[in-house]
């Protein structure tokens, strides 16, 4: 090999270094199949909403493709934790933590926050937290500020299998709250079910504030990449958020 070709070769890889390319452009991201809008929902096998609308505009700046891949819940964390997917959104550090123990999880900065509530008939808003003796969530969601008294037994959970039949057992009165994103929540019932304000988020009762990120085990300079165009493209967002109702 010439001289001229070796210092070509550095030169192109010297390039490729200081350019940041990335040599995988098409990339799978896992996420929750359920209706959860303004951030996302599935329809016929395709997942469309917040999420997707960020990540279609971050591949655009970069070439890069990503395509959503709807799953249930607890499979989409452990497709993270065992590498069968590039990406999962949303995530949160706390979230199923013992799972994630000993991984080497990269996380972004937020892309939004969820505030995880209980709701409850409008005839019971404002009863107090002393008075929840059941609640029910999605199967697959922790809801980690009451784990101790559920653990006492003070508390019963239930699990099903996705929103709707959340909302309909507490309307049904099999459980007393509902756990779910308020958000989320309140949409479905005015979007899907028809009925807002079927059931009321009750603020005496405690709740959490989560902050939602783009998560890898495979790929953490593509999260550095997404820091970046979460700043440059910060207006872009905000726009985008208001539009859609997205906290």
């Amino acid at each position: 090999m010439t001289f001229r070709i070796k210092k070509l070769i550095i030169g192109i890889v010297l390039s490729l270094i200081t350019t940041g390319a990335y040599s995988q452009t098409d990339f799978v991201v896992g996420t929750e199949n359920l209706k959860y809008l303004p951030f996302t929902t599935t329809d016929k096998g395709k997942a469309t909403g917040y999420f997707k609308d960020i990540l279609d505009k971050f591949g655009e700046t970069k070439g890069y493709t990503f395509t959503l891949s709807p799953m249930p819940v607890k499979r989409l964390m452990n497709s993270l934790i065992t590498d069968k997917i590039d990406f999962k959104i949303p995530d949160n550090p706390i979230w199923a933590s013992s799972l994630k123990t000993g991984k080497n999880i990269a996380y972004s900065d937020p892309t939004t926050v969820y505030l995880d509530g209980i709701l409850v008939l409008p005839a019971n808003k404002g009863r107090g937290y002393e008075k929840l003796s059941s609640m029910v969530t999605v199967r697959g969601f922790t809801p980690f500020i009451f784990l101790d008294d559920i653990s006492k037994g003070s508390i019963k959970l239930q699990e099903t299998t996705d929103l709707k039949a959340v909302i309909n057992m507490t309307v049904a009165k099999r459980a007393e709250g509902a756990f779910a994103n308020v958000t989320v929540a309140e949409r479905y019932m005015k979007d899907e079910l028809r009925k807002p304000g079927a059931l009321v988020f009750d603020n005496d009762i405690p709740a959490a504030k989560s902050d939602i990120s783009l998560s890898t085990t495979l790929h953490p300079k593509i999260i550095e990449e997404f820091n970046a165009f979460l700043q440059s493209h910060a207006q872009w967002i905000s726009d985008l958020k208001q539009a859609n109702g997205v906290p």
